[in-house]
């Protein structure tokens, strides 16, 4: 498909004009309206779609903005972070910060793949919903006269959830990131996301261990002998799971997974065929024994597991997206910036979490 450049050059001249003000009322339009600088771009230079609503052209508004203007980002030519400083797109460089950040963030291990939704939210606080299962659970059996159809209800929690402000700092200082090629300086945004993905990772390890606030700890399902957990005590955990949810992951310490990954049953590749794909690729997420995914959440507690089913229990609400301060970037040029989200995890479903604590 040929890429039409016809409206990404008309916006190259508002961005131009910008970096030569130093203008950002575009952050501070998309922030107002709960969206990143590239949605709000799109708007203004929208791109090709398939019949799904996903983009179908390489380059996205805010990447035509960036070939348009002389920003490469990997290869030879590479250019450094005083050229994109001292070039005619200068307002793109917060969320070009922000989206290999976003990138990192889904690089590693993404959150995103533990969560059943993630909806929009207002306030400082959220009252989390959640399903009842108790009468769902019963079989629905054909309604005989006078009785009544398994009722699944939706209900809020008692209390409400205070919303997170999350977030890491750099501290780059210009004098050392400004001969940096972009190829390189990626890595270091890179590893951020990754850092920030493991923080969330940890909260929702913890709200399973000991609930959210407005909702219980999961149930500790270990019946085996303490201080050994075995294939036996893996497969009690995923059989504690009650139809229509199954263990899609466990979480745990970098050394409780390895106790799975020793495990006798998974050392013979005729055994379990997915260790081949891990032999090859090296990534955890090709692991699934009893049909779940491994997840190392870096401060969890040790000797304790945490599982659930990715597509009902963990509700995210989401204050604020993962934003970046775009006047401290261009103005103090990467001496100092927070990039941060304000969101909150809570379970929508308590039989869909459970905890083996050996």
């Amino acid at each position: 498909m040929t890429m039409d450049f016809q409206q990404a050059k008309s916006l190259k001249e508002m961005i131009q004009n910008h970096s030569r003000a130093g203008n950002l009322s575009l952050y501070s339009e998309a922030q107002e309206r709960g969206l990143t600088l590239t949605e709000l771009l799109e708007e203004m230079d929208p791109s090709p779609r398939n019949d799904k609503g996903e983009i179908s052209t390489e380059l996205d508004a805010f990447e035509r903005q960036l070939y348009l203007n002389g920003v490469i980002s990997s290869g030879n030519s590479s250019i450094t972070m005083e050229q994109f400083f001292l070039g005619s797109g200068l307002i793109l460089i917060p969320e070009y910060i922000l989206r290999e950040i976003r990138r990192g963030y889904t690089m590693v291990q993404d959150p995103s793949e533990l969560i059943a939704t993630s909806v929009p939210v207002k306030g400082p606080t959220v009252k989390p919903i959640y399903i009842k299962t108790t009468e769902a659970q019963k079989s629905l059996a054909e309604r005989s006269e006078g009785a009544s159809y398994p009722a699944v209800n939706l209900l809020y929690r008692d209390k409400e959830a205070n919303i997170l402000d999350r977030g890491r700092r750099f501290d780059f200082s210009y004098r050392v990131a400004k001969n940096q090629k972009l190829a390189e300086f990626r890595v270091f945004l890179w590893w951020i996301g990754a850092q920030m993905a493991y923080d969330e990772i940890d909260e929702i390890y913890d709200i399973i261990i000991n609930g959210d606030g407005t909702s219980p700890a999961a149930t500790d399902v270990f019946d085996g002998t303490p201080g050994t957990f075995d294939y036996g005590d893996l497969v009690t955990l995923a059989m504690s799971f009650d139809v229509p949810s199954r263990m899609t992951h466990v979480l745990g310490t970098k050394e409780d997974i390895k106790v799975i990954l020793n495990m006798t049953e998974f050392k013979d590749a005729k055994a379990w065929a997915a260790n081949e794909l891990y032999q090859r690729t090296g990534k955890l997420q090709s692991l699934m024994p009893v049909n779940a995914k491994l997840v190392i959440a870096p401060n969890a507690t040790s000797t304790k597991f945490a599982a659930l089913d990715h597509r009902f229990a963990i509700r995210e609400s989401v204050a604020q997206p993962l934003m970046i301060e775009a006047e401290k970037v261009i103005s103090q040029k990467l001496e100092s910036a927070v990039v941060s989200k304000e969101s909150v995890y809570t379970n929508m479903v308590d039989e869909a979490v459970y905890v083996s604590d050996y």
